[in-house]
């Protein structure tokens, strides 16, 4: 399967509103409720490909997940409070879920001026703003000037974000302030210096932002399974990293951010995963190339930066497909060669 194939295949079974679902043998729309982070990385791998050959179509598939984007910004009401997914009601069939039981205390419905009703789930956490970052930074970096809608979607994305972060001093709480029980709502500096830079290189903020964490980078530990999460964990800290890179221009932590990436580098140079390689080095090599086709081919969970199930991995193929990571490394590497002298 083709870089191309794999993604029209994805846009026609994995996208609602440009929010990025998985699919379950059944046929129904199927998530472990990390849709946002699922979005965002999914908005990063088309500013990767629109930058490696441009073209009208792929600014729309751009334009598609900047919605998806908008779309878990906007569901509970209040601006810049980000949700885990967001469904569209009308669909509930198709989803796999119990609708009669979402109504519970961070699942909620509300509709949408324009969009109709959705379901939404809260308890938001550092993972979901990871990817949602890493997009924005991506789509930033490759995208700024290119087309006015896409810079107007994004600066009010970021706008919305950083006002409703900010407000809530540096937390992910929702519209009424709760956690709902997750200890990990709370941005650590890499997380809030993405922000922040995202937010100076649109005019939100006046000053280069800064963070004082040189000597104080800590990973994400691994929360779940401890085999496939430490992989996934590195993952995130990889997508931050190379967000962090990409705004160079607009922050003031170059040192720190090198340190960050050197720290990752050695916690996973071992694991030969393409991915990894690609957001912290942009590798292009003709070994990176074997190891992209044995992803595309006979996916392992290393190389899933969200697939924490195995069963996700061995008895679901249309679940988890060739999808966003195998894609993102895929349009990444492209790009890469394009930009190769």
């Amino acid at each position: 399967m083709t870089l191309e194939e794999a993604l029209q295949n994805y846009i026609a079974r994995h996208q609602v509103d440009g929010v990025a679902y998985t699919r379950h043998a059944h046929g129904l729309y199927w998530t472990d409720d990390d849709n946002a982070l699922y979005t965002g990385l999914m908005l990063g791998a088309m500013a990767y490909r629109y930058a490696a050959g441009p073209s009208p179509d792929k600014l729309d598939a751009v334009r598609l997940c900047l919605r998806g984007v908008s779309l878990l910004t906007l569901a509970t009401g209040t601006r810049g409070v980000l949700v885990r997914r967001a469904m569209p009601r009308s669909m509930a069939p198709q989803f796999g879920l119990n609708y009669p039981l979402a109504e519970d205390n961070y699942w909620k419905t509300k509709p949408l001026e324009t969009r109709g009703e959705y379901t939404f789930l809260l308890k938001t956490t550092k993972d979901q703003v990871t990817g949602i970052l890493f997009g924005l930074s991506a789509c930033r970096k490759l995208l700024a000037g290119v087309d006015a809608q896409i810079d107007d979607s994004m600066g009010t994305i970021i706008a919305d974000l950083h006002h409703a972060i900010t407000e809530r001093e540096g937390s992910l709480r929702d519209h009424n302030y709760e956690t709902h029980g997750t200890s990990a709502h709370k941005l650590d500096a890499p997380l809030r210096l993405n922000l922040e830079a995202l937010a100076y290189s649109v005019g939100i903020i006046d000053e280069k932002p800064s963070e004082n964490w040189f000597n104080h980078v800590r990973l994400y530990t691994a929360h779940y399974n401890t085999y496939i999460q430490n992989a996934y964990s590195h993952g995130l800290n990889a997508m931050t990293s190379h967000a962090l890179t990409l705004l160079e221009e607009y922050h003031l932590n170059g040192t720190g951010v090198a340190q960050l990436s050197q720290k990752i580098d050695r916690v996973i140079r071992e694991e030969s995963n393409p991915l990894w390689e690609l957001l912290l080095r942009g590798d292009t090599s003709d070994e990176g190339d074997l190891r992209l086709d044995e992803l595309s081919e006979s996916p392992y969970s290393r190389f899933f930066i969200w697939n924490k199930y195995r069963a996700e991995i061995t008895e679901r193929a249309d679940t988890s497909g060739p999808q966003i990571d195998y894609m993102l490394a895929g349009f990444m590497r492209e790009f890469h060669r394009e930009d190769t002298p």
